[in-house]
């Protein structure tokens, strides 16, 4: 399977990097012939049937004046040409295409999940405060670039060529630029405030053309500086004009919260985004962790649900992906933590399930990845997942605040920061009413919009639960044998 690997790769690329110049020359005229051509190649190819229904999708969007073919448009026409062969040779090829099958392949064999990306923080050193921040919680820690790059080297080996970088303040991390030039095959995203986004640091990134910033923002300039500091806003404006001009794509971050939600949602926001060049949008609903979290800073289920219709609106309307970490349960099967997609490697090695979820279990220092994969912790989370039959109450923790108990009272498990105490205080007692009332608002909505994904869901759980029966609560077995999918 290696040497097919390197065959197709040989292949793809050269031909793809061909597609992709014509694209840019005119994606308006040519972006439909492309699609097609690529589509009926995948069909004569033994791609897996995901990529081939990607295509298709793609095609579909070529062929309608939406707001996704505008999407793919802009994204030629902004796009420096080095950095997008760099894009789609690392992503698409490298971390998709190849990564994908091998990431299937090595969990078929050895029945423990793979997932497709990793999340990393390179440091836990920040230069803002941001009000109910949980990143603080975890001191000063930085990562050893040699660790880093350790990490890398065995994510290749399990297909794994996509890593999410945030911390902290990533750009304060020394090694940054270092690590991004030694792993130039892998495609990078990284959340950051953009403070330091200056034309010197902004020019390294266009260079080195595999990574994708994410901005954090509030809203406009009163919300962001008012949570961040004055000047923020001023800060992350540039960082974006920075990108723009040099061809860098790249996207917005939001933490929704009960008093930014409407702005952050809105036509005038969201256009203004797009406007300033950004391709991507990231909504995540503030969650109480930490060492202070804020109750009152959370949505209200009717704000969640409101933030889960106007997400799909502006799918539908606006020319920018739009992701929503807790709503989009449905599209991904639930949770994705726990090694299940991917978990989170903090500052000083530590392996939790998920950014949100500050638990741990073991370090980086003391295994291979593949070793932190087969963590029992994570193989109890996998045997949970997903924790609702309703894909609309993915979450550990807001939506399933007793099975983040169960998990946290494994043997071998830590807190990471005042989660787990929180959660037999104040804070616990809060996110069990939550639970309840989204539950409650939420699956009528779920059974009502996704029928046939509620009904598999169902079966999916039940037939789960049957195999773990059979192979002895043997996740493993089930993995490999139980044909679950």
């Amino acid at each position: 399977m290696a040497i097919k690997r390197v065959i197709t790769r040989k292949f793809l690329v050269p031909l793809l990097n061909k597609k992709l110049a014509y694209l840019q020359e005119n994606p308006e005229e040519n972006l439909v012939q492309v699609a097609n051509e690529l589509y009926q190649l995948v069909n004569r190819l033994s791609f897996i049937p995901l990529f081939k229904n990607q295509l298709e999708a793609i095609k579909n969007l070529a062929e309608r004046d939406s707001a996704g073919r505008q999407l793919i448009i802009n994204i030629l026409r902004d796009t420096d040409p080095n950095i997008a062969k760099k894009i789609l040779e690392n992503f698409i090829v490298n971390a998709v295409w190849l990564g994908i099958p091998k990431q299937k392949e090595e969990t078929k064999r050895t029945g423990t999940d793979v997932p497709f990306f990793l999340l990393i923080d390179p440091t836990e050193l920040c230069n803002y405060e941001c009000k109910g921040c949980w990143a603080g919680a975890y001191g000063k820690a930085e990562m050893e670039i040699e660790l880093f790059n350790r990490i890398m080297g065995e994510a290749r080996k399990l297909g794994i060529y996509y890593i999410v970088v945030s911390g902290g303040e990533p750009t304060l991390w020394p090694h940054l630029i270092e690590v991004f030039k030694e792993n130039n095959d892998m495609a990078f995203m990284m959340y950051t405030n953009g403070s330091r986004f200056n034309k010197a640091f902004s020019e390294q990134i266009a260079e080195v053309g595999n990574v994708i910033p994410c901005f954090s923002i509030e809203g406009f300039e009163e919300k962001t500086d008012e949570r961040r500091g004055k000047g923020a806003w001023d800060k992350v404006m540039q960082a974006m004009d920075n990108m723009k001009k040099l061809g860098v794509p790249f996207g917005y971050s939001i933490t929704q919260t009960h008093f930014n939600v409407r702005e952050v949602m809105s036509d005038k926001f969201v256009d203004f985004m797009i406007d300033k060049g950004a391709k991507i949008a990231w909504y995540f609903q503030y969650i109480p962790i930490g060492n202070t979290p804020d109750l009152l800073m959370m949505l209200t289920p009717e704000q969640r649900m409101s933030s889960y219709h106007i997400i799909h609106y502006l799918r539908s309307k606006k020319s920018l992906f739009v992701a929503d970490f807790w709503n989009d349960g449905p599209y991904t099967g639930g949770c994705i933590a726990g090694g299940r997609r991917y978990f989170h490697i903090t500052a000083n090695g530590g392996i939790e399930p998920c950014a949100f979820i500050h638990l741990s279990q073991g370090n980086m220092k003391d295994m291979s990845l593949r070793e932190a994969l087969q963590l029992p912790f994570f193989k109890e989370m996998q045997k949970l997942q997903p924790f609702s039959s309703n894909l609309l109450s993915p979450c550990l923790l807001v939506d399933n605040p007793d099975y983040f108990r169960k998990i946290s009272c494994l043997p071998g498990v830590k807190s990471t920061d005042d989660t787990v105490k929180n959660m037999g205080e104040a804070v616990g007692n809060y996110l069990d009413k939550l639970s309840k009332e989204w539950e409650k608002l939420s699956r009528l909505v779920f059974e009502k919009d996704f029928p046939k994904v509620a009904s598999k869901t169902q079966r999916y759980k039940k037939r789960k639960k049957d195999l773990l029966e059979k192979y002895k609560d043997d996740l493993r077995k089930v993995i490999r044998f139980g044909k679950l999918e």
